[in-house]
């Protein structure tokens, strides 16, 4: 692990997961744990790194609420399948300590028409607890 990585993932120890904002900085610190993982493996080019990084500047942004927050996470990997492992552990941490909201969440979408969002997120949820 470079000094880089574990200086991230020391980071990550200290996120208060309870509140948005929180939230928001663990998955933007895993995705750049990941991205500065893959670029010394040389997995990827610095071209692919910048495209993830801005993938998650796009769908993570600050003041989205939790619940924002997760529905844009779970989005990271759709055509990025290097973005993974930090989809995996956001629907963990979520569902640890959100899942009552997530299945209101999936409820809302399916009463509002949005069942192509609701039937994508409960297939990661299912994806999710057959690999957990």
């Amino acid at each position: 692990m470079s000094d880089l990585t574990s200086a991230i993932s020391k980071s990550i120890e200290n996120i208060d997961l309870n509140s948005a904002e929180g939230f928001r900085h663990f998955i933007e610190s895993e995705t750049a744990k990941i991205i500065v993982d893959l670029l010394e493996k040389e997995t990827i080019d610095s071209e692919k790194a910048a495209r993830l990084s801005q993938l998650t500047l796009d769908l993570i942004k600050p003041e989205m609420t939790i619940e924002e927050l997760y529905i844009n996470a779970v989005k990271l990997d759709d055509h990025d399948p290097e973005l993974a492992p930090v989809v995996y552990k956001v629907m963990k941490i979520y569902e640890e300590k959100f899942e009552k909201k997530a299945l209101d969440q999936v409820s809302q979408m399916v009463k509002s028409g949005h069942f192509d969002q609701a039937q994508d997120m409960v297939k990661k949820v299912l994806q999710f607890k057959m690999v957990s």
